[in-house]
């Protein structure tokens, strides 16, 4: 919101008044019901309390944890050694004879692709702007608590939920934040389930590579065809089993999980590995709830079956300590959880939910990025040029952002183009079909969710008096 503040939104204002002469294409028929103040502003109640407490949820995210990169190429390829041919050939015979053929490197080429959201505020009259019923409007509200707060989106300030100081007073600050929060819900979710076979047919949308798509098997040579297994993801189903009634299986499969990736990436060369877990929030915490007894009893019984006896404290203290550090402790390893809303999860019995968890590389030797964001330059030179020369958009960060204007009514509509690249998918797992069934379901920060709860009104009623104009009609 920072680079989007009510001064650089007035400023676009500005520049769209000087276009009033000009061909307009906004739909021309304002809503007086999107405001904070002023005739229906549903924050216009006179007398009211001045302290608002907020009730809105947070939707916790691995975008948080991706830096991302300004890019232009849209079709970018990228290689990986997949390994060394066989030697071809017989042993010698003689001393003198032709020794075997050494193997040739292969290689493997992949690609990936911009996607391309937009979004845009509600038509907007000029006019109506900074309008109050009358003193009693109320604009000294205070706000406790940050609406919708959590980690902020990597895209920069035009997709970041801090609330702005002036999100109850000032209506533009207000437009820009709820579409900033818009698009953080779409980038959320398509995170993980983004997939350009769902692109429209125009090219007006298109769905950047989620990692339902990249921790995956299948993966084939962007050029030939060819399969390339030995890029594949180590994908592994736990057949819709509770983890709760299921402690010791869970243990052995995340345990596999990171012993397979970890193996792979120390005979590879790629050691030390940045490793995160992603999963919902809640399977989380099911999840410490049994790890610690049954992480510390894995295969430990005797051929008798002989009862093992443990500590309860510690094992009480063994699962704060990891719920509160946000890690599984695995082979002795603290591996870092990621708690994501955007995971899919599917209510597949009565208050039992399946979903699947993740294992990631952000980084490998070096500190290399291998899981990041990129998204198309909008202030690479050609463009830049040509918003020089007339009055068309601005440029923030990740986002390019233009007013669609008829007379003094007007839109602000925003577009991205990110991409998710992940050049190692072979040191990245999936443990699909894994169910948890909580006490009771938390609340969804989504308005598609199934546990989202609504509530309150987006306008009040507007002033009604009697007057002289009205009595002589």
């Amino acid at each position: 919101m920072d680079a989007l503040d009510t001064v650089k939104a007035g400023a676009m204002i500005a520049e769209a008044v000087k276009r009033l002469s000009q061909k307009h294409d906004s739909p021309g028929s304002p809503s007086a019901v999107v405001f904070s103040h002023g005739p229906q502003g549903n924050l216009t109640f006179p007398g009211v309390d001045p302290t608002m407490f907020n009730a809105a949820l947070g939707a916790p995210t691995l975008l948080s944890q991706l830096a991302p990169t300004p890019a232009m190429d849209t079709n970018p390829t990228y290689l990986t050694l997949t390994g060394v041919q066989a030697a071809s050939g017989s042993e010698k015979d003689e001393a003198c004879d032709n020794a075997p053929t050494a193997g040739l490197l292969k290689a493997c080429m992949a690609t990936s692709v911009f996607g391309r959201y937009e979004r845009a505020t509600p038509e907007i009259d000029l006019t109506r702007l900074g309008k109050v019923v009358d003193r009693a409007d109320p604009m000294d509200l205070r706000l406790v608590g940050t609406p919708l707060s959590g980690p902020n989106s990597p895209f920069g300030p035009g997709a970041s939920l801090d609330a702005p100081v002036d999100l109850l007073t000032n209506e533009i600050s207000r437009k820009m934040w709820e579409l900033a929060v818009a698009f953080h819900r779409l980038l959320s979710n398509q995170l993980w389930t983004g997939n350009p076979t769902n692109n429209s047919a125009g090219g007006g949308y298109r769905e950047l590579t989620g990692l339902q798509a990249l921790v995956a098997t299948g993966y084939v040579d962007s050029e030939t065809g060819v399969a390339c297994a030995a890029v594949d993801s180590n994908v592994q189903n736990f057949n819709n089993v509770d983890v709760a009634s299921a402690g010791t299986q869970i243990v052995a499969a995340l345990t596999n999980l990171y012993y397979q990736a970890k193996d792979r990436a120390t005979r590879m060369g790629l050691m030390p590995v940045r490793w995160v877990l992603g999963m919902k929030p809640q399977m989380f915490y099911e999840l410490t709830s049994v790890w610690p007894c049954v992480y510390n009893t894995y295969r430990c019984l005797t051929a008798g079956n002989e009862r093992l006896n443990l500590d309860s404290q510690r094992m009480v203290e063994m699962r704060d300590a990891m719920r509160e550090g946000k890690y599984l402790l695995i082979d002795g390893d603290r591996v870092e959880v990621v708690v994501d809303d955007g995971i899919p999860e599917t209510e597949n019995a009565v208050g039992c939910f399946d979903t699947d968890i993740y294992l990631l590389p952000l980084s490998v030797v070096g500190g290399r990025s291998v899981l990041f964001l990129q998204y198309f330059d909008y202030a690479n030179p050609s463009l830049r040029g040509a918003l020089s020369n007339m009055v068309l958009a601005r440029i923030n960060g990740a986002f390019m952002t233009w007013p669609r204007q008829t007379n003094t009514c007007f839109v602000l509509q925003s577009v991205i183009e990110p991409r998710l690249v992940l050049r190692t998918p072979y040191l990245a797992g999936r443990l699909q079909n894994v169910r948890y069934c909580p006490i009771q379901h938390t609340r969804d920060a989504d308005p598609t969710g199934d546990y989202f709860v609504n509530g309150g009104k987006t306008s009040r009623s507007g002033p009604s008096f009697y007057s002289v104009w009205q009595a002589n009609a």
